[in-house]
């Protein structure tokens, strides 16, 4: 007899999304944007970590990745020279650092899991379900109602809401093979919260993934869209749409007017909203990228005076030398270390993805899920920064894609690649009774 702790495999992402205040939250409470000062050791102990992971798994991982790694360090340790050269401190600004320092979570989330397999992600799904509902029940019950709607009240920042994408394409994906009510019914859940947050580029995000989702599991060949699921898939929503927006026309006509603004503001972003409010961040940045196109500013970047002021007061909208905050993935890279820093991030993801659907149509539902989610993180990135756990799906997605594929026969003996040893003939969380 065997007591089977595979489940445990949960744990590495569910270390990173500790990092977002959906869970954080329990531990230190509700604090409007502004995150508590203990997170830095949680962020620290990752990072050791995730490096840990890499030395100890390093002949788990495939030459590509072996060779980002290698790249990434290259960059850090030309960093730290830099630093020391020119501020006697091998780390002088850490929020600089930082942006290289969160790759560490790719890596070490893909080394684990090359080694260990892949974890339960029904169960991922699961606890990141019930730990978002009761955050919202718990510290933001406030923001779910009409009144918080019109007023733009936002229970979850960005980063938070656009986890909902992930339990949906899961519960879309499983109502699809599956024929589930539960998850259907999870999946119509998840939507009118995504829209009830009101983060726009979450929705533009949604509006990405799925399509791409399904059309990934179509390409695959995973699921049949019989009639019976997509009347039901359509049809429900439609049904409970219509009553539930008949009923908020009739009573709270204000909601809809809030609605119809949000999307004029969608409609209209280069002219007013936040789409205006980070086009006028990035033109105000946009000369200085010019300037230095290919490796950015670095660590000179956190010296220079900000250059984006509030529309409203023409007053500075953050002080110096604390960051440049950037709303957008790609102009934060860009400034701080050019093409050659959104490259490094971008470009072996990228290759990995277009590799592994080149080599063959095999593809799970759940891999379906993370190859989506990451193409909607891709047009996410143009309206804000990245969050770690981000990175932790990147590395959790390139885990996943590496997989053997189910229908081709195992290799022999000789056919084994160098990277990849002979696994153990027992796993760890397989412990005698």
């Amino acid at each position: 007899m065997k007591i089977n702790l595979r489940f445990l495999l949960i744990l590495p992402m569910l270390a990173v999304f500790c990092t977002n205040a959906v869970f954080w939250e329990f531990a230190f409470g509700y604090m409007v944007d502004q995150e508590p000062e203990q997170l830095k050791y949680l962020n620290y102990a990752l990072l050791a970590s995730s490096l840990a992971a890499v030395v100890l798994y390093w002949r788990y991982m495939q030459p590509l990745i072996q060779k980002w790694f290698i790249g990434w360090a290259g960059v850090v340790g030309w960093l730290m020279l830099e630093s020391y050269a020119g501020w006697d401190s091998v780390l002088v600004y850490p929020h600089v650092f930082n942006k290289f320092f969160v790759l560490l979570n790719i890596f070490g989330i893909y080394a684990f899991h090359r080694r260990f397999g892949l974890p339960s992600f029904q169960q991922l799904i699961n606890v990141l379900l019930v730990m978002m509902l009761a955050n919202l029940l718990l510290f933001h019950r406030d923001s779910l109602s009409l009144n918080a709607f019109v007023e733009n009240e936002r229970g979850f920042n960005s980063g938070s809401a656009y986890l909902f994408v992930l339990v949906a394409l899961f519960h879309l994906n499983a109502y699809l093979l599956r024929g589930s009510l539960v998850s259907l019914l999870v999946f119509l859940l998840c939507l009118p919260l995504i829209v009830f947050l009101q983060h726009r580029s979450v929705w533009i995000a949604t509006l990405i993934a799925v399509p791409l989702d399904l059309l990934l599991l179509r390409w695959a060949r995973v699921a049949r869209f019989s009639t019976a699921k997509l009347t039901l898939l359509i049809g429900l929503p439609l049904v409970l749409g219509s009553l539930g927006v008949t009923m908020i026309v009739l009573d709270s006509p204000e909601v809809v007017a809030r609605f119809e603004e949000s999307l004029d503001d969608i409609a209209n972003a280069d002219k007013q909203g936040t789409g205006s409010w980070r086009l006028k961040q990035l033109e105000s940045y946009l000369p200085l990228v010019e300037e230095r196109p290919v490796a950015g500013w670095r660590l000179e970047g956190f010296e220079v005076p900000m250059q984006f002021y509030d529309p409203s007061s023409d007053a500075p909208m953050w002080a110096d030398r604390t960051g440049h905050h950037f709303h957008n993935f790609y102009l934060d890279r860009l400034f701080y270390f050019g093409f050659l820093g959104v490259l490094l991030v971008l470009l072996v993801p990228i290759i990995s993805v277009i590799k592994r659907l080149h080599q063959s149509r095999i593809v799970t539902a759940d891999t379906a899920v993370l190859l989506s989610f990451f193409g909607s993180l891709i047009v996410f990135g143009t309206s804000y920064d990245w969050s770690t756990y981000h990175f932790g799906l990147i590395g959790l997605m390139l885990a996943a894609i590496a997989q053997p594929l189910a229908m081709t026969p195992p290799p022999g003996p000789s056919a084994r690649p160098a990277a990849l040893p002979e696994p153990l003939l027992y796993q760890p969380w397989e412990v005698p009774a």
